[in-house]
């Protein structure tokens, strides 16, 4: 399942939108997808957990988009 997201950038708060991230594994359409994971609950747990996500960026909204 392929979600779009949207959020910023820690370093210097710089928004993005429309960010694909694919939930699964790994299809043809890989060179379009920003980030990968298991399940969709990791998604809404770097909604909750904002800036105290491991990662570089801050999730703030997600929809599906296939």
């Amino acid at each position: 399942m392929i979600f779009s997201i949207s959020g910023y950038w820690k370093d210097d708060q710089s928004e993005f939108d429309g960010y694909l991230v694919k939930v699964g594994g790994m299809g043809e359409d890989d060179e379009k997808i920003f980030f990968y994971f298991e399940e969709e609950d990791e998604i809404k747990q770097m909604v909750e957990d904002g800036l105290e996500t491991g990662e570089d960026f801050v999730i703030t909204s997600y929809e599906k988009y296939i």
